[in-house]
């Protein structure tokens, strides 16, 4: 067995670069999180970690410790960050339960007594202590033009035709005025869906930072535009071979109603495997997203998986209960409110009293566990 590490701190040895990049070509489901250069770019800006490749008989694995605290991270609630090395697996998610439990026994081992906390896209088996943390749909876009089109919803296919009717085009986003205007939109998208947001985007920020980190090598940006200008506008974090990872998205009020956003992920389907991909992780699970993508699309929960020294062990199963807890009396004083029949409940729970419930609920159970 084989096991080698890069401490993202330290010089990159260039012969686990060649290991590392002969491994991750293996893989239909790495993605841009493993690139070397993705994650030399993160430990200049202090968020440093271990990119782990190993390789034993019958099985090669890479995956990444991002630092945290006290704590070491291996992937998102939306992106896993740990590949089985294998170009035979075709399937969605690409890692079994046992191989996930054979890297999260690796990373504890190698953590040097830190908790270990990683996501990988099923439940852990019996033994392990974890918790959902979030869902996503994984895309098949190995298809026909047609075969993308039919999949989708008839309310988004003719979006799509709507869209192209009023003169929309899609292009990639390869210059300064098509990076920022679809800063300016995110902005936009932000304040209509209710949230703060601050000043508006700087004109011109360093390299790589603000707007133009769709500069950066692993970035794909695609923006809609009708009469020169930009209505909407579609990111990706790009791995050549892998899976093409949902980064960012927004329309501005009139791109919406016009259908430029459906016209984009058609868009993003077709030109993503055009240039070799298979999967889109869409980065979540929504209405439009399994609109759009119908039966070409598998729901996907996330899970958090916990271990590290025993201490940590016995810590995990108690915020997995305390988790537990938390989302059982929420969905009792839910129920209570809004079950059929429940007129009485309601009186005694009326709707302002249920988030107040939930909000003290959320409070004691902090302040009691201290690790939620």
């Amino acid at each position: 067995m084989s096991e080698r590490i890069w401490d993202t701190r330290q010089p990159l040895d260039p012969a686990f670069g060649t290991a590392w990049t002969a491994a991750l070509a293996d893989s239909h489901h790495a993605n841009f999180a493993l690139d070397l250069e993705f994650l030399r770019w993160e430990a200049g800006r202090g968020r440093t970690g271990l990119a782990v490749l190993i390789d034993e008989p019958g099985r090669r694995a890479a995956f990444v410790l991002r630092r945290e605290g006290p704590v070491m991270l291996c992937g998102w609630p939306w992106r896993w960050q740990a590949v089985i090395c294998d170009p035979s697996r075709c399937g969605p998610v690409g890692i079994e339960e046992a191989e996930a439990a054979w890297l999260l026994e690796r990373a504890s081992r190698i953590a040097g007594g830190r908790q270990v906390r990683c996501h990988f896209p099923m439940r852990p088996p019996r033994g392990i202590a974890g918790f959902p943390v979030g869902r996503t749909l994984l895309y098949r876009i190995d298809r026909s033009d047609d075969e993308l089109l039919k999949a989708m919803h008839p309310s988004k296919r003719r979006m799509v035709r709507r869209a192209l009717s009023r003169g929309y085009e899609v292009v990639d986003a390869t210059t300064a005025h098509h990076r920022r205007s679809f800063a300016l939109i995110q902005q936009e998208t932000r304040i209509r869906f209710g949230e703060t947001v601050g000043a508006p985007p700087p004109l011109y920020p360093p390299s790589g930072l603000g707007w133009r980190e769709w500069e950066l090598p692993w970035m794909w940006l695609l923006v809609a535009q009708c009469d020169g200008r930009v209505e909407s506008g579609l990111g990706d974090g790009v791995r050549p071979g892998g899976v093409l990872e949902g980064r960012a998205g927004g329309s501005t009020a009139e791109g919406q109603k016009d259908g430029a956003f459906a016209l984009l992920s058609f868009e993003e389907a077709r030109r993503g495997r055009d240039r070799g991909h298979r999967l889109i992780n869409l980065g979540g699970d929504t209405v439009f997203k399994r609109e759009m993508v119908g039966r070409l699309a598998e729901r996907v929960t996330i899970w958090c998986w916990l271990g590290g020294s025993v201490a940590w062990d016995l810590a995990g199963r108690a915020e997995v209960l305390v988790r537990t807890a938390r989302r059982q009396t929420i969905a009792l004083v839910r129920r209570l409110r809004d079950g059929a029949g429940h007129a009485g409940a309601r009186a005694v729970i009326p709707a302002l009293a249920v988030d107040e419930m939930i909000a003290l609920v959320n409070r004691l159970i902090s302040c009691g566990a201290g690790v939620v």
